[in-house]
Order: structure tokens, then C-alpha cells, then sequence
């Protein structure tokens, strides 16, 4: 059964805490909006150049359950392959190239593989034919070929003392420094109109299945945000500061949920891998400029008092388990 507490983390002082956009460039290409339509998470394209063979994840979380590819939309070099792999979840699935170029069985089983290789640059989609019509649907994207993708990654909110009205595209932020070794952050995405977010935790990256992906959201007060192990390693949710904590465990399945209130910002890592740039972020509501410590709400809570607006910043957190493998935290390294 889940368990639950709550607690409220502090007072965030309002005065001043505002979020600045860069500009964004629209981009021309291959027209893949009305293809992700109805698909999570795939508002852009996770760069997998430079690797000769690329996984994506068939019964990822997504779409209701276990009805997405993870991730839905991946970047190769011309000649690489992409090799598909089963978690086991969501009943049977299978991988279908509308063009017809490729198709796999139907399996329903974990550890079940497919592979394709890629020689010409262009773009491939694919879909699950079960599951098509709720959005199981992907793309490979090979070479330097553009795609447009469905508008649900937003700005990437600039650091202090950046300049909003360049119409020069930046960098995305690195939170001061917090993602700047996490190899799969290449913006934040936009999920403001979810009631809940899913995050998956031992996604590829970082040189390895050390990611979570997305690795940055933008979400509303009172949003869940609900982080799903895919990995095979140990792995946890922490924020310290915050103070919402998972287990640490090797078990594809398991679930960790926050509901985060008010507006603020949560910088969290895996504890195991975070040094190697298993890192995220999560923007709430408008969301602070800086990060703030338990102490900083501690002064932001005094200064409020004094005539300053407080926004509240309430966690509640619950752990919601399955039974399987590594549920007892055992598991190796990578």
C-alpha cells in the first residue's frame, strides 16, 4: 500500500521572483505535429549521434501506462542501429515502420529485443500497432535532417541578469552549474497544462542508463510529478533541501510520486550517480530565479513577514511500489 506525508517546506518572499524567455526559432522540416499529436514527451529530439548502437525503450511509461517508446523521437548517425528493448509492461507490443521498411513480432515479454539499422538520412516513423490509436507512436530522426515537433517544450527560463529581448538564441540554462554535466538536458519542457508528469529514472545518457528524462519540467502548483524506474542499476529521487527522498532500488517498475504547491524550484539527482550527471530539475509556477535553500526559506519567510507577498511552497510526497527483482535494493553497478 502507498504510504503519505506531507509537510510544508517554507515561505518563498514574492517580490522579484519573475521567469525571463528567450526567444525560440521555429524550425523547418519534416512536419511530425500531427504524428505526435496524442503522444507524451515528445516535444523534442534526444540526440543519440556519435553512438553506434541506440536503445529505445518499447512499454515505456507514457500515454496512459506502459504505451510509449522511450524516447519517442531520437536523433542517429547514418549506418547506426537502433535496437528496440522490451520492459514487459503494457501487454504485447510491437514495432511498425509506416513506410514498411521494417517490422518486428509482437512480444510481450521483458528482455525481448529488435534492430534496425538506419543507412540514409531522413526521417523513419514508427508505431505500435495495439496501441497506436493512444499515441505509441515514435520517430528516428537519421543525419542532420530538421523535424517539427508538437509545441509543448517551452523557453528555457535565463539566469539572472540575462538579457530577454535578444533575438539571438542562448544556451539552456544550467540552473548554476546543476545540469551542466547532465549530457540528455538540452532544454526544459513545458507540461504547465498536466495535472500529472511522468519522469523515467534510468533512461539513456550520461553515458549510460544514468539519466532521467525529461531532465527538466515546467509544471503548475498542485502538479504530480511521478518518477518510474526503466533502468536496471540502483537508483533514487533526492532533494535534500526539499526534503522528499525515494528509496534506492534496482526494480523496473517502481514508482516515486511528488505533489508539489506553490512556486519554486527543485534541483534533485540520483545520490548514486548524480556526480556522473543524473540530475533534474523541476520549475513551479513561476518559479525562482535562484535556488533556495532550506535556510533561504527560512530568510524569505522573515522578509515576506515584513511586507513581502509569501508563496508558499507545499511537497507532499507518497512511494508507490511493485514487487520484482531488486526491490530489496539489490543491484550492480553499471
Amino acid at each position: 500500500m502507498p504510504t503519505r506525508r506531507s509537510f510544508l517546506a517554507g515561505a518563498v518572499g514574492g517580490a522579484g521572483l519573475t521567469v525571463a524567455a528567450r526567444p525560440v526559432t521555429a524550425q523547418e522540416g519534416t512536419d511530425l505535429t500531427d504524428w505526435f499529436a496524442g503522444t507524451d514527451n515528445a516535444g523534442r529530439v534526444v540526440d543519440r549521434t556519435g553512438t553506434e548502437t541506440v536503445t529505445v525503450t518499447v512499454g515505456a511509461a507514457g500515454n496512459g501506462g506502459a504505451f510509449g517508446f522511450g524516447p519517442p523521437v531520437v536523433r542517429v548517425d547514418p549506418g547506426a542501429t537502433v535496437r528496440w528493448e522490451w520492459t514487459g509492461d503494457g501487454g504485447s507490443h510491437n514495432v511498425v515502420a509506416s513506410s514498411g521498411a521494417y517490422e518486428s513480432e509482437l512480444y510481450g515479454e521483458q528482455g525481448a529485443t529488435f534492430e534496425h539499422a538506419f543507412e540514409s538520412p531522413g526521417v523513419s516513423r514508427y508505431y505500435c500497432s495495439p496501441h497506436e490509436s493512444i499515441g505509441m507512436v515514435g520517430a528516428v530522426v537519421v543525419g542532420d535532417a530538421a523535424v517539427e515537433l508538437p509545441g509543448n517544450a517551452t523557453p528555457t527560463p535565463t539566469a539572472p541578469g540575462d538579457s530577454a529581448a535578444s533575438s539571438e538564441p542562448t544556451e539552456p540554462r544550467s540552473f548554476d552549474g546543476w545540469l551542466a554535466d547532465t549530457d540528455n538536458y538540452t532544454g526544459v519542457v513545458d507540461a504547465r497544462d498536466d495535472d500529472e508528469v511522468t519522469v523515467a529514472v534510468g533512461a539513456d545518457g550520461n553515458g549510460g542508463r544514468l539519466a532521467f528524462d525529461p531532465a527538466a519540467i515546467h509544471i503548475s502548483p498542485k502538479t504530480t510529478v511521478r518518477w518510474v524506474w526503466e533502468g536496471p542499476h540502483q537508483y533514487d529521487v533526492v532533494d535534500p533541501d526539499l526534503g522528499y527522498q525515494s528509496e534506492q532500488v534496482a526494480n523496473p517498475g517502481y514508482e516515486f510520486a511528488v505533489e508539489f504547491g506553490g512556486h519554486g524550484l527543485s534541483t534533485y539527482e540520483c545520490e548514486r550517480y548524480g556526480d556522473s550527471g543524473m540530475r533534474g530539475v523541476v520549475i513551479v509556477g513561476d518559479g525562482p530565479q535562484r535556488r533556495l535553500s532550506r535556510q533561504g526559506f527560512g530568510v524569505a519567510g522573515l522578509l515576506a513577514a515584513l511586507g513581502a507577498a509569501p508563496l508558499a511552497l507545499g511537497v507532499r510526497h507518497h512511494l508507490s511500489t511493485t514487487t520484482g527483482p531488486g526491490h530489496d535494493g539489490s543491484g550492480d553497478g553499471p
